[in-house]
């Protein structure tokens, strides 16, 4: 039996990073998602090195697992030679197409799944301290949703010299649907809905449908997926393909283009790029507005509406003090209903952070309304955020809200904790 595959890549922001750090690979027979971390911009480099070597070197016949290590040379050479860059990784995800074989290398927690017969199975393993947990049964789903160690790994792409490569082998099947994401999709949407988004005909439609969903779900991450479905090479098949050109064509085409926030413009500093044949490729995302009809040029402008008659001195001076005392009177209302609401999250919402240089437990919540606080330190931590590993400082820097128990237990988890 011959199958073709079609394919589908998207990648977003979210609603609380300020920079996309993800990268995926979408280059038939290779298929990757990779999670950078580290400080500065250090995990968007790491996570484009680690795709462009993993491309080159199965380009150039290396199998994924070979690939995967090349890769994780790369990063780890490329932080040893510039110091803004010590510390940096990646999680790697990939597979590789050999007839009908599915070949995975992976390491970190961004995971592969397969739908297959309606059934959603995680072929990877997390490597994560609470992935650990759960598998020594010390943890249910439930509880690792919600743990404060959740995000730290126990294994990383280009953090030391070597790294251990975890390889999968699949037989696939006709109808069978692969998914390789980031966490930033696991962390938001349950299997379950996973599941229900995967079973569209179209890789494109689930892939936007995965994205929309953990937007949906808070968006604390960036997303990124790569959907690939599987059919029986038969009459069809010119059909799937031309099907696949439409869903995939931007990376078929090599076209890679920044997310776009909700109004579809791109956002500060996210231009368009051309990728080039060894990188990274991913289909632009976004929520732009319906297209203008084809004959809006044509349509005749709106008839220009009446002017007022012109009102007396006296008159039209009241009509703007009344006028200004209203904008000034919705103004202070809308302070006083955010005072209120900062207040509250001051005593309710916790959040782990920095301060000064150094780690802190914050209470209220972590943006900025104006001039407005809406957080103070409630507890300062006994180290600084530069003496923390890099898997830690990535968990400070998620800034997730908690409770007070949660926000100290994760402090104390970091041996910060007074």
């Amino acid at each position: 039996m011959t199958l073709v595959a079609r394919h589908a890549v998207r990648t977003d922001i979210g609603l609380h990073r300020e920079a996309n750090e993800d990268a995926a690979v979408a280059r038939p027979p290779l298929y990757a998602v990779c999670d950078g971390m580290g400080g500065a911009r250090a995990g968007e480099v790491a996570s484009d090195l680690a795709c462009s070597t993993l491309g080159a070197r199965v380009a150039a016949g290396d199998d994924v697992v070979d690939a995967a290590r090349a890769a994780n040379s790369a990063v780890y050479d490329a932080a040893v030679d510039d110091e803004s860059l010590a510390g940096m990784g990646t999680t790697l995800t990939a597979m590789v197409l050999d007839g009908d074989v599915a070949r995975f290398a992976h390491v970190g927690d961004s995971r592969a799944y397969l739908l297959r017969g309606g059934e959603l199975r995680q072929v990877s393993v997390d490597h994560s301290v609470v992935g650990q947990m759960i598998r020594d049964g010390e943890l249910t789903l439930e509880q690792a949703a919600v743990h404060p160690m959740r995000s730290i790994l126990t294994r990383a792409l280009g953090t030391e010299p070597s790294v251990e490569v975890d390889a999968y082998e699949l037989a696939l099947r006709a109808d069978d649907v692969v998914l390789l994401c980031s966490d930033g999709l696991t962390g938001m949407v349950p299997d379950e809905r996973i599941r229900r988004a995967l079973r569209h005909d179209d890789p494109g439609e689930s892939a936007a449908e995965l994205v929309k969903q953990a937007r949906r779900g808070g968006g604390l991450d960036n997303i990124t997926v790569v959907v690939v479905c599987f059919a029986e090479a038969d009459d069809d098949a010119a059909g799937l393909a031309a099907a696949g050109a439409s869903s995939g064509a931007a990376a078929a085409a090599g076209a890679a283009l920044a997310d776009t926030a909700a109004t579809g413009d791109l956002t500060p500093g996210d231009a368009p790029a051309t990728a080039a044949d060894d990188g990274p490729v991913a289909e632009p995302v976004g929520a732009g507005g319906p297209a203008a009809p084809a004959d809006a040029a044509a349509a005749s402008p709106l008839e220009a509406a009446p002017r007022a008659a012109s009102a007396p001195p006296a008159a039209e001076r009241e009509a703007r003090t009344m006028r200004r005392l209203k904008i000034v009177l919705a103004v202070l209302l809308v302070l006083l209903v955010l005072a209120v609401g900062a207040a509250v999250s001051l005593q309710a919402v916790y959040f782990v952070g920095v301060d000064d240089g150094d780690v802190v437990v914050f209470s209220g919540l972590p943006w900025a309304l104006g001039p407005l606080k809406i957080q103070d330190v409630y507890v300062r931590g006994t180290r600084a955020y530069d003496s923390l590993t890099p898997m830690q400082q990535q968990l400070v820097d998620e800034a997730r809200l908690q409770s007070r128990d949660g926000a100290l237990g994760l402090l104390e988890s970091l041996e910060t904790l007074p």
